[in-house]
């Protein structure tokens, strides 16, 4: 009964696939980027032929193709429609800008080839300027993704032309239309003629929808950073290039497990490995104006200058503090320190510099002086005279702070051996006790009666541990050959991992779902066989498995055997649950039938 139904719907499978016209189309983007990848994906409606690729161009770099077949049953009034598709994907990467004709692909059955439309495709020049669009409100070009990439790398600026010494705000931006599982590697160029400095940026953990040019992407920031410009000229900035993780589902390639009942038994997600890399860009950096001022100290930005005196009355021999504070939006990090002469009388130490600033934002760089008067009397603390150069108004501004009028009392030198010394960013110091007498007398420490490599025990601890050390490097020698034997290894695990997922469809028969059970058998089967007999996922059929058994000598009861144990959870989903073996008696078979291999292969 079970053999006439399945022979009526191949049947009835067959004279629908035979009424269907077949046909190749082909989807590839009309244009791509030099050095980017794109995909050219052709499309059959039968998957019982023979695929033939076009030529493509000797300098396309082509990988590929990933297969997938589907088959669609549908019941109708009575009657049974089948559609089945085959979809091949091509990924392609061209060298050479240019305009290409890629030629028809040709698929070929028994009784009929048809052929595919020829595609025209244009390929542009990495460092061509890409469709750009500004969004409002924000300073930063948005540059599109070239057309038909999937996965793609910007390094967006804040603009193109700036003066030595002025920050130029850059932006890691990804681009994706594919699932991503993570960021592998990220590596920059040197940056040559730029000192860079780092934004804190947080961490990609999700992806946000933005549409350019009526596309939808998925985009996320990898990282902000500033460039300084230290040289004049037009400078290059190579390529960033990372390493993403791309999810892409495969399955087995017999034809047998194309449907739609099997494909979620034998079809996995894979990770693979895509690079990408953002397209050179070129800053024209413009040299500061000549003659530079005396009092320039290299800062170019919009700054401001303030100053502040902790106190103007004061003892002798105590200290003040005198903070200069350059406030604005620059390359405050490269800012010099200001040139200030203070009057004979104070003794100034070197400044404290800290720097409140992130990436091109408002920030402060302060300088503390700490100032200490010698001598009594009135003393003038003279203005400040700071140059920045203004990249707004193209031209330098000397920026100046108030002048101080500080009155020293008290008897000069009088307490100047006992009196403390506080200098940023160190100890406590007391002038007049910087010296310390060496101390006599006995210093308390014993000499020990022999030394320590002359004892016993030191030798004997010195070869156990040289034994231990040795033990310890052969059992890691060892275990690295046998992680490294990957057939080893799946054959060593494959009873485990089968055990795994019997007991799993004993749970499934014991809560009343005796069809995902059946299908839990299946994969502990198929998965045994192919991790014990160290066949690939492609390969997995049954002729193949039938033959590696075979040539292992394994009984040919026991083939029989295992081949109507497949049969049986291959035909349980297309027969009612009262026919044939129960789910139970065909997992006690199951069981026993892994147990009789695990003593014939091991």
């Amino acid at each position: 009964m079970r053999s006439s139904i399945l022979t009526v719907i191949c049947l009835l499978t067959a004279l629908s696939l035979a009424a269907q016209e077949m046909t190749v189309t082909v989807d590839a983007p009309p244009s791509a980027a030099a050095g980017e990848r794109f995909r050219i994906i052709y499309v059959i409606n039968a998957s019982d032929g023979r695929f033939m690729p076009p030529a493509f161009d000797q300098s396309f770099t082509v990988s590929g193709p990933q297969t997938s077949s589907s088959r669609n049953v549908q019941w109708i009034n009575g009657e049974m429609k089948s559609t089945s598709t085959t979809t091949l994907i091509y990924y392609v990467v061209a060298s050479t800008p240019g305009k290409y004709t890629i030629p028809p692909a040709q698929y070929e059955t028994k009784k009929l080839t048809v052929s595919s439309s020829p595609v025209e495709i244009e390929i542009t020049s990495a460092g061509a300027a890409p469709a750009q669009g500004v969004r409002q409100g924000s300073r930063q070009e948005q540059q599109a993704p070239a057309s038909g990439s999937e996965l793609s790398l910007r390094l967006l600026l804040n603009t193109r032309e700036v003066y030595v010494g002025q920050p130029v705000t850059a932006t890691l931006k990804l681009y994706t239309r594919i699932n991503l599982s993570g960021i592998n590697e990220l590596k920059y160029p040197d940056f040559k003629g730029f000192l860079r400095e780092d934004i804190d940026t947080p961490p990609l953990t999700s992806l946000e929808s933005e549409v350019i040019d009526g596309v939808q992407y998925g985009t996320g920031v990898l990282q902000r950073f500033v460039l300084y410009p230290q040289i004049s000229g037009e400078l290059r900035i190579d390529s960033v290039h990372i390493t993403a993780l791309v999810k892409q589902r495969t399955g087995v390639s017999d034809p047998f497990f194309s449907d739609p009942f099997f494909d979620s038994f034998f079809s996995n997600v894979t990770t693979v490995a895509m690079k990408v890399s953002t397209r050179p860009a070129v800053i024209k950096v413009k040299p500061l104006p000549e003659p530079q001022p005396a009092d320039f100290h290299g800062a170019v930005g919009s700054f401001e200058l303030t100053s502040s005196l902790s106190k103007t009355d004061v003892e002798v021999n105590d200290a003040m503090t005198y903070t200069l504070t350059l406030r604005g939006t620059g390359n405050l990090n490269l800012a010099g320190e200001p040139v200030i002469n203070f009057p004979q009388g104070i003794e100034k130490y070197d400044p404290k510099v800290t720097v409140k600033s992130s990436g091109t934002s408002t920030g402060t760089k302060t300088f503390e002086y700490l100032l200490i008067p010698r001598n009594t009397g009135t003393f003038e603390l003279p203005p400040v005279s700071y140059t920045v150069f203004d990249p707004t108004q193209e031209k330098y501004i000397t920026l100046r702070t108030a002048g101080y009028t500080v009155k020293v009392t008290g008897s000069a030198g009088g307490s100047e051996a006992s009196t403390p010394v506080f200098v940023p960013g160190e100890d406590v110091k007391y002038l007049g006790q910087d010296i310390r007498y060496i101390r006599n007398g006995d210093s308390g420490l014993d000499l020990l009666s022999s030394p320590l490599v002359s004892r016993t025990y030191y030798w004997l601890w010195f070869v156990f541990a040289l034994f231990l050390t040795a033990v310890i490097l052969l059992l890691r020698r060892e275990q690295m050959k046998r992680n490294a034997d990957i057939k080893g290894l799946r054959n060593r695990k494959a009873s485990k991992v089968a055990r795994r997922r019997l007991s799993k469809a004993r749970s499934l028969l014991d809560t009343g779902k005796p069809e995902l059970a059946n299908a839990e058998l299946a994969k502990a089967l198929w998965g045994y066989l192919g991790d014990k007999l160290a066949i690939a996922p492609s390969d997995l059929t049954k002729d193949n498995c039938f033959a590696a058994l075979r040539a292992s000598r394994v009984e040919e009861g026991v083939i029989t055997e295992l081949d109507l144990i497949l049969s049986a959870t291959e035909y349980s989903r297309y027969s009612p649950s009262s026919e044939g073996e129960s789910p139970a008696g065909l997992y006690k078979r199951a069981a026993a039938l892994i147990g009789k291999l695990d003593n014939v292969l091991d």
